[in-house]
């Protein structure tokens, strides 16, 4: 966003509360409703329809909320959803769109070229799991390119646009030879398939009901546990929008109040024992890092964040890298239900499925007990025993459930016939179908009213608008990873009945993910608005202890001011030894500089000299580390260009020392590349390795660590340009993924020079830019403590 923007936030406007004595009555705002609908009763509308009790059709009472336009929110309302109801339609249209021109337009060895699809896999069944039907599929030269656990696929024999019946599944798991897939139903294994990466729709249907739901006004909430309403039947409609309640804090959302910092608001601002034990946290001085009496395991800025936390009805926390973002959202919830013995149910979301999987397990090694909502089949292998369908399957009314829906099954296929059967016959059959149907849903209420009374419930943002849940409400949302997340998807969440909620996350790393890029406003988080406009209390945690201090330090200094500091934990930990390296043990860090020329695809870059250096870093990483395990170490870029570069040499190098390791020199083998990949051949120990180093994308890796990253920046040409690369916050989260090691690899001349454009800017104009001073910042950093080294491959 650029500077001076400010999308919502009106001074001076009174809040929601302050703007309680105009609202009109009961019996006021019903008649108005009614007026506005033209149904009251009797009464014949201009379309000639006629209301409740005319004598002609029935008309529909639509649900919708009618705003009041007395009300001083009702225009920020007005202006908040015209805002970003269009944007959000507009980036739906453009990913499907994009998604069909690319299956329409591309061929066939670009879209196999960029990662987008496979051809010829075999498929054969791989068992069930989570009610669905596993398949895993391989192909002879096989490597998965875009696709990742948890993505959408669309499987074809041939043509993904136009075969019938639409074949979509979500992708559970993959290895270098394989991709197995999760589906509804079954998969033909005698075919021969082609794959295609997929998209979903379902995020912007909820985001947009999210938006909607912020004109609903909600009643004040006393501390009474979780409401439940018990009509949990099966047969809900595919509409989610009943799902958001709504929010006591939309005043702050739409710009028409800041939550003010000095005085106590929201679920706990009547709680002396709470507000004594904030007041105490905040008043602590910055150098006194003593612990908490309750809290023992937090630093000072982690104990100041959960008192801003608890004491304001809404609140911002910034984690840099590595500084415990869910540790500190684990102990504040375990502050609450632990300590303070508080009845609130707790909505905790992430952006991601990884984020929420590291707060499901953060909790669960605290002792406290939550449920994991969403799909079952993109939560953590150890923690399925936390989800809603293992909980399903395992109640003690399961069985007789399934069995009651089978005994339906059986009916609909055995229904009586017409003029074969009597009335009786027919009478008979639908009294007893009635009644195992009536039995269904009793059971099915049951059995999901018994899961759903634990009160703290994990889930995506987008998962927070499942139907399961849209009977609850949870006066207390916390978000983490709020800068990634857009803001009409951070709502969806918040729309679930909040009357307290706090956002974890951080600007200075990766936006959100917009596809449409003249939708730049999408790409402005709600935790990033709030920051810039100051609405809300804000707190940062400073301790990072992810990286040893020398790898941490540029980070700090150029993106947190220098605040974050290293804890005494990251001192002395073993060093990762590699040659090239001025010093492991106080410089674990060096650029590998070289002059390879980059080299373009179409719609991304690669470059084949610095995948052949990053193969000659790990072969030397694993024979001067003997200890150093493959999965500790992974490769990460920005461009998805050399993300299928680096794989395809990883599986050609496995390749070719399966085939030495088993013929030597037998039959002429001399190392040359290979497309032989047959698993039975025996692997090297040093194969064994580089086999299990993770290769990824930047974005792909915010949120991770590794004990060692090798970066591959790609970029090499004469003009100094680096156009994507060149964006300060995938490059702090590049600089912040390793834990013991990191070494780059790319062209020092070109990442100084840092052009983002060739030729739209001089340079005088790119200098002035934020956006440019990263590389070219970092690479005068390596040059002056004597880590730059020219490449010896």
């Amino acid at each position: 966003m650029s500077d001076g923007i400010s999308l919502f936030y009106v001074d001076e406007t009174p809040s929601e509360e302050a703007a309680g004595t105009s609202r009109l009555s009961r019996k006021e705002r019903r008649a108005q409703r009614a007026a506005n609908k033209g149904i009251r009763r009797g009464e014949k509308k201009q379309d000639g329809d006629w209301g409740r009790k005319g004598k002609r059709t029935k008309a529909k009472i639509s649900q919708e909320t009618e705003l009041d336009p007395r009300d001083p929110l009702t225009s920020y309302i007005l202006q908040y959803q015209n805002f970003f109801l269009p944007l959000i339609e507009e980036e739906k249209k453009f990913e499907v769109v994009q998604f069909e021109d690319r299956l329409n337009t591309w061929s066939l060895d670009r879209l196999i070229s960029e990662g987008y699809t496979l051809l010829n896999l075999s498929a054969k069944a791989a068992g069930k799991q989570s009610r669905k039907l596993l398949v895993e599929f391989t192909a002879p030269y096989f490597y998965t390119g875009r696709f990742t656990t948890g993505d959408q696929v669309r499987l074809s024999v041939e043509d993904p646009l136009n075969e019938t019946p639409i074949k979509e599944g979500v992708v559970t798991g993959k290895t270098q030879r394989t991709i197995t897939v999760a589906f509804d139903s079954g998969v033909d294994v005698s075919k021969v398939w082609r794959m295609d990466q997929s998209i979903s729709l379902l995020s912007y249907n909820r985001m947009k009901n999210a938006v909607k739901a912020i004109e609903n006004k909600v009643p004040s909430y006393k501390l009474t546990g979780p409401v439940i309403n018990q009509d949990l039947s099966e047969n809900i409609d595919d509409d989610d929008s009943h799902s958001f309640l709504g929010s006591s804090l939309r005043d702050i959302f739409i710009g028409a109040a800041k939550c003010d910092p000095n005085v106590p608001s929201g679920l706990f601002a009547n709680n002396k024992e709470i507000l004594e034990w904030c007041k105490k946290q905040l008043e602590r001085p910055p150098e006194n890092m003593a612990q908490d009496d309750i809290l023992t395991q937090l630093n000072g800025s982690q104990l100041k964040a959960v008192a801003t936390m608890l004491r304001n009805r809404f609140s911002l926390i910034q984690g840099p890298p590595g500084t415990g973002k869910t540790w500190t959202i684990v102990n504040a919830i375990y502050l609450l239900k632990r300590h303070f013995k508080i009845n609130v149910a707790i909505l905790v979301s992430g952006f991601t499925n990884m984020a929420v999987d590291n707060l499901l397990d953060g909790l669960t090694r605290c002792g406290i007990s939550g449920l994991r909502v969403g799909q079952s089949l993109r939560v953590r292998e150890e923690l399925r025993t936390k989800t809603v369908d293992y909980q399903f399957e395992t109640h003690p009314l399961s069985k007789e459930y399934q069995e009651t829906r089978e005994l339906i099954r059986v009916m609909k296929e055995h229904k009586p016939v017409a003029g074969l059967q009597s009335a009786n016959d027919f009478g008979q059959y639908y009294k007893e179908r009635s009644q195992l149907t009536q039995k269904l849903s009793k059971l099915h209420t049951k059995i999901y009213g018994d899961i759903l009374k634990a009160d703290i419930i994990c889930t995506t943002c987008v998962s927070a608008a499942s139907s399961l849940l849209r009977a609850t409400e949870f006066p207390l949302v916390i978000i983490d990873e709020g800068s990634l997340s857009t803001e009409p998807s951070s709502l969806i969440p918040l729309m679930k009945g909040a009357h307290h909620a706090c956002i974890l996350g951080d600007h200075q790393q990766l936006p959100p993910t917009i596809l449409n890029t003249s939708n730049a406003a999408l790409a402005y988080s709600l935790f990033e608005r709030f920051y810039d406009q100051d609405v809300a209390p804000s707190s940062m945690l400073t301790v990072q202890y992810r990286m040893h201090p020398n790898i941490a330090f540029f980070s700090s200094r150029m993106f947190y001011k220098g605040l974050v500091q290293s804890a005494p934990s990251v001192f002395g930990r073993k060093s990762i030894q590699f040659s090239l390296f001025r010093d492991p043990l106080e410089y674990p860090v060096v650029f590998l500089d070289h002059s390879y020329p980059e080299r373009s695809n179409g719609t991304s870059y690669y470059n084949d000299g610095e995948v052949q250096i990053v193969f000659n870093i790990l072969n030397a990483l694993f024979q001067e580390n003997p200890d150093l395990e493959g999965d500790a170490v992974s490769v990460i870029t920005p461009y998805i260009g050399q993300v299928n570069e680096l794989t395809r040499y990883q599986t050609s190098y496995v390749s070719r020392d399966r085939q030495y390791n088993t013929y030597g020199n037998t039959y002429g083998y001399g190392g040359g590349s290979s497309t032989y990949n047959d698993l039975s051949f025996p692997m090297s120990p040093l194969s064994r390795q580089i086999s299990m180093v993770e290769i990824n994308s930047v974005d792909s890796f915010q949120g991770r660590e590794k004990d060692v990253i090798i970066y591959s920046g790609v970029r090499c040409n004469d003009r100094g340009s680096i156009g994507f690369l060149g964006d300060v916050r995938r490059m702090n989260v590049a600089l912040t993924r390793a834990r013991l090691g990191f070494i780059m690899v790319g062209s020092a001349s070109t990442m100084e020079k840092g052009l983002l454009f060739d030729s739209q800017l001089s340079v005088a104009q790119q200098s002035d830019r934020k956006i440019l001073s990263g590389w070219s910042e970092y690479v005068k950093w390596i040059k002056d403590h004597d880590l730059l080294r020219a490449s010896p491959w």
